[in-house]
């Protein structure tokens, strides 16, 4: 068996179901158009007791909602409102409900051998012979079923008036086969808009099969209802076999998407939903000076995210970062 043991993800959380260790990477991306941080007082999650609560008991706590009234979800509009009425010029708020995929069959397949074989040896294949996890790997039974956990505690919430119409919420997805599953079987009928496909959103990238995606075409056929973002390459250009992303350069395009998301041609609704990885919202979270938080599989996180445009003294240059070489044999 090659050895890939110097090779491995830090921490493996991509193929980890738990969403791997509670720590955080570290921030090494500087802000280019805005600072972003997290507004703490509104859901269990975001602090500052640190994760200390299974996701199934969350979702009996309205998705971690402190407010626990029937007129819960009014109130943070109201409150999320007054913050936006009350913030000086160049400051925006939004609420982002951000989503790892269910169980996928890369996460069946890590279970089964181990994590560190899973590292060594089975990742850079597309399957052992009984089960298929590369390329882009679709969701297990299991994986669909935490997916429709998520839709049964929306309809659950629908008394109470969630802000889930295609008026008040925007959805966005990572272009893998797995977020889209998820995307539809985590909304189902609630989902009267059309989630935007953004190649940003999608898992770390290059070396693992399970990590690389299907054409531009296939996505289309097989998520008509979705809207894939200009420029999107037929081919997944950025996935090579001997390269392995980075933190520093998952930050950099969760950076990106994030200013783009609250630019000026950006989402005018104040509620996101944003269906992801466990590795790119692990990194969007440090780049929100969230504190650690490992999104097991099928787990949601709400974020009350504060954006705080930047003058051009206080802006970082864009880098361009390298991205792991890795070799594959």
């Amino acid at each position: 068996m090659p050895d890939h043991n110097q090779y491995h993800d830090e921490p493996p959380v991509a193929a980890m179901q738990d969403g791997g260790p509670l720590i955080s990477p570290d921030l090494v991306e500087k802000p280019h158009s805005y600072r972003y941080d997290v507004v703490q007082g509104f859901f269990l999650q975001n602090g500052p007791k640190p994760k200390h609560m299974e996701f199934e008991d969350m979702l009996e706590r309205n998705f971690g909602l402190i407010d626990s009234t029937p007129e819960r979800w009014n109130n943070l509009r109201r409150d999320v409102n007054k913050l936006q009425d009350e913030a000086p010029e160049g400051t925006l708020y939004k609420v982002m409900f951000l989503g790892r995929h269910g169980q996928g069959w890369h996460n069946f397949g890590a279970n089964k051998y181990g994590v560190d074989p899973w590292e060594d040896h089975w990742t850079f294949l597309n399957g052992d012979g009984e089960i298929t996890w590369g390329p882009d790997p679709e969701l297990t039974p299991l994986g669909i079923s935490q997916a429709r956990a998520i839709q049964q505690c929306w309809k659950e919430q629908l008394p109470c008036n969630p802000p889930i119409s295609k008026e008040e919420i925007r959805w966005y997805v990572s272009p893998l086969t797995r977020t889209g599953q998820t995307m539809l079987e985590s909304w189902g009928e609630l989902l009267t808009g059309v989630p935007e496909v953004w190649e940003d959103w999608r898992e770390i990238y290059g070396s693992h099969t399970c990590d690389k995606r299907s054409s531009r075409s296939y996505i289309a056929e097989r998520f008509p209802s979705f809207q894939i973002e200009e420029g999107f390459a037929e081919e997944d250009e950025l996935w090579k076999a001997d390269d392995r992303e980075t933190d520093a350069h998952m930050q950099m395009r969760a950076q990106r998407a994030m200013d783009r998301l609250f630019g000026e041609n950006g989402a005018k609704e104040t509620f996101i939903s944003v269906t992801s990885h466990s590795a790119i919202l692990r990194n969007l979270l440090a780049v929100l000076h969230h504190q650690p938080y490992p999104l097991a599989t099928g787990e949601m996180i709400p974020v009350v995210v504060k954006a705080t445009r930047l003058a051009p003294g206080e802006l970082g240059e864009t880098s361009t970062y390298p991205v792991q070489r890795v070799r594959v044999d």
